[in-house]
């Protein structure tokens, strides 16, 4: 996070704060979520997850086949690996990580009258979700909405907190793209997926597929790409999966909580053993004992990230499924630049969601969320290979006004079509 100070010779719409993220470089993360790489299904998924030896399971986000890459998702999965541990007659277990998997796992022991010890690599808790202060307002910097918003066990938590929660419609953007308007992104996705040969690698089944349309039908169909799969599913198409098309993204009556994930996850941290500043590099599980670091336990529950878990020691290796699942899934990646105004000079959203279709790829989504915070604050998100475009050689003041620039594009293109 930064302040940006007005130069002579700065634009009128100066950002005065703002924060990058830079999650792909994260050491404890590598990456923003899990998604699928070719050949890959959500089977692989559930097989990363199954319990190992009556010791070991892998949990989280990344093994969850009906919310992946979801925050609920993580804690319902946090949830399963805990309820194996309890069939498996656990007296101590070791729960590594304390995101919502973590910290999902480590609850539902403790209600159980387990003992739990959680080790968690970063100073903080909450892994991949994470609240900051940007001038005078809370803002996440990671995963923000509470997603299939129905059947979300943490929106029920929200609840009963009595947090204050604003719906966001991701199916109405305002929209808006570098080469005139634009219309029929969405029956143009919805004809690419079901009219592509899913037999063929994704990459190849697109191309094919964009080559018998007419024009304006393709381009069409290139923006919905853009907008539906690869902002979701964070990778460029020759590393997807084809079953990528079928994982569900935003659009389930989200919500966000404009005081900050921060509210429920620190609710749900209470009264938990966690040990922060505790990276694990070893995981040693063989016999009868699990070791972790100077922890000792009969049961462990792993909820590191995807591209830590590849990292880690495994003592006796993984199971060949287990091998095989994680190199079938890969993490995606996506950043979000968050920038504060005096004012809010774009076109206002009804829904507060943008987007901008520009080529190649940048800033794909904006989310508007002054009403909701009280002040000019917007959040730009890029993915996949549009990253190292704007990223490479930038630093974060760069890329910050980088994505101003992508913005005001956005909006001149807008009032250019009222």
């Amino acid at each position: 996070m930064n302040n940006l100070h007005p130069e002579k010779d700065s634009l009128v719409h100066r950002p005065i704060a703002w924060h990058v993220t830079h999650w792909s470089q994260d050491i404890y993360c590598q990456g923003a979520y899990s998604t699928l790489l070719p050949g890959g299904t959500p089977a692989h998924r559930a097989a990363l997850g199954e319990c190992l030896g009556g010791r070991l399971v892998i949990a989280g986000e990344a093994c969850n086949p009906k919310a992946p890459a979801m925050v609920h998702g993580a804690w319902d999965d946090g949830i399963r690996a805990a309820n194996l541990a309890v069939r498996a007659g656990a007296r101590r277990v070791i729960v590594i990580g304390a995101g919502c998997a973590g910290l999902g796992a480590s609850r539902h022991l403790r209600a159980q009258g387990i003992d739990c010890v959680v080790l968690e690599a970063r100073e903080r808790i909450g892994g991949r979700t994470h609240s900051l202060q940007l001038g005078p307002v809370t803002v996440d910097v990671g995963a923000a909405w509470l997603q299939q918003f129905a059947d979300n066990a943490l929106a029920r938590e929200a609840e009963r907190l009595g947090l204050r929660l604003v719906g966001t419609d991701f199916s109405q953007p305002l929209a808006a793209a570098s080469d005139g308007p634009v219309d029929g992104v969405d029956a143009a996705w919805e004809a690419l997926r079901r009219g592509i040969d899913r037999r063929l690698p994704l990459a190849e089944g697109v191309e094919r597929y964009l080559a018998a349309l007419e024009p304006a039908e393709a381009r069409a169909t290139r923006y919905a790409i853009d907008g539906n799969l690869i902002i979701e599913a964070c990778l460029p198409l020759v590393e997807l999966s084809v079953e990528s098309l079928d994982e569900d993204g935003v659009g389930n009556n989200d919500h966000f909580l404009p005081g900050g994930y921060s509210q429920v996850v620190d609710h749900l941290a209470t009264g938990l053993d966690i040990r922060l500043g505790q990276p694990a590099t070893r995981i040693d599980w063989q016999g009868g004992e699990v070791r972790v670091n100077d922890e000792r336990g009969d049961f462990c529950i792993c909820t590191v990230p995807l591209g830590v878990l590849k990292t880690l020691q495994f003592v006796p290796e993984l199971p060949q499924p287990q091998q095989d699942a994680m190199a079938h899934l890969g993490m995606g990646t996506l950043e979000k630049v968050v920038l504060q105004f005096e004012e809010r000079w774009w076109p206002r959203s009804p829904t507060g969601y943008l987007r901008w279709y520009d080529t190649p790829a940048s800033w794909v989504e904006w989310l508007d969320l002054t009403d909701a915070v009280g002040k000019p604050t917007v959040a730009g998100l890029i993915a996949a290979d549009a990253v190292e475009r704007q990223f490479s050689g930038r630093n974060d003041e760069e890329i910050a006004l980088a994505a101003r620039d992508a913005l005001q594009a956005w909006a001149c293109a807008v009032e250019a079509t009222l």
